[in-house]
């Protein structure tokens, strides 16, 4: 005779499983489709969308996060400028939240400034940052995710990241990050002063771009972006940030950044270079690493950058 206890210990755990299971279930779904719907302050499009109508809308990756000084920003447009700086290297995740904007907000935007990174035009499509996935609704993770399985990087790991890790934290934590997050977005996304490591640390710094090619995807996305832009009438311009004096000055570096420029020559998009702005970008004291600007670097490049965007 089959005893009873055993039955019904089995019986709990199968109920317990089965409703933790469908409680995942649930929690991912919610994520998947209204992640775009909960306010995260100071970053990311609906914080953005929420600002109102805009002088400046910066887009772009982490470059953007750490070289642009949002105070600094704010004084000149009167605080009608905002920074989404989570598009993780990606183009085509730039192109995707473009079209984000341009669909959930009736706002108007009289500058819209996107980031002329010459590596960009080399880097893999992937979700180089999961960030962006809380940004995007419903359609616009369908968007990326078709963009990332053209680019031939949608396996069961990414499938994973994609759709259930990324963004997770933020919905798990939410009372408590939140009001963190918002006073990051002052600081270059870093809980304190990014201060430079020093000349010498800098001047030893390994890196090698011999090995970086054109990835089609990511050209398409820029012309795809550009040609979106022009069609709506958007005003807009590229922005190529000061890097480190040996990242700016390597051959393959500017390999793409000719390159770069000769796309936006065939559309006659506006860009402004790096050179274009008197900054040194030989003063270690500027840099946290090779490309992203210490807070001090961050405030000097901002300054002689506003009166470029807003004589």
């Amino acid at each position: 005779m089959k005893n009873p206890h055993v039955f019904d210990t089995f019986k709990r755990i199968a109920i317990t499983v089965f409703f933790s299971l469908l409680f995942c279930l649930v929690v991912v779904f919610l994520k998947n489709t209204c992640s775009s719907m909960i306010p995260i302050g100071n970053r990311g499009i609906r914080a953005a969308i929420e600002a109102g109508d805009l002088k400046v809308l910066f887009v772009g990756s982490s470059t953007f996060r750490c070289n642009i000084d949002m105070p600094t920003m704010d004084r000149v447009t009167d605080g009608q400028v905002f920074d989404i700086s989570y598009g993780g290297n990606q183009l085509v995740a730039v192109s995707v939240q473009y079209d984000e904007i341009r669909k959930r907000s009736d706002n108007r935007y009289d500058l819209m400034v996107f980031e002329l990174g010459p590596l960009m035009l080399t880097e893999p499509v992937s979700l180089s940052d999961s960030r962006v996935i809380w940004d995007l609704s419903l359609e616009g993770k369908r968007k990326l995710w078709e963009k990332m399985a053209a680019g031939n990087n949608t396996d069961l790991s990414v499938m994973y990241e994609y759709f259930v890790t990324a963004g997770m934290d933020d919905l798990l934590t939410y009372p408590v990050t939140e009001p963190f997050y918002a006073t990051r977005y002052y600081k270059g996304a870093k809980t304190d002063e990014a201060v430079s490591p020093g000349r010498e640390v800098l001047e030893n710094v390994a890196f090698d771009l011999t090995e970086a090619s054109l990835i089609a995807e990511q050209e398409a996305a820029l012309r795809e972006l550009i040609e979106k832009c022009q069609a709506d009438g958007q005003n807009f311009v590229f922005l190529e940030s000061p890097v480190y004096y040996r990242l700016q000055e390597d051959p393959v570096y500017q390999k793409y950044l000719a390159y770069f420029r000769q796309i936006l020559a065939e559309y006659g998009a506006d860009h402004i270079l790096a050179s274009d702005i008197p900054f040194d970008t030989h003063e270690a004291d500027y840099f946290e690493d090779i490309n992203h600007m210490t807070a001090e670097g961050r405030r000097i490049y901002t300054e002689m950058l506003q009166k470029e965007l807003i004589p």
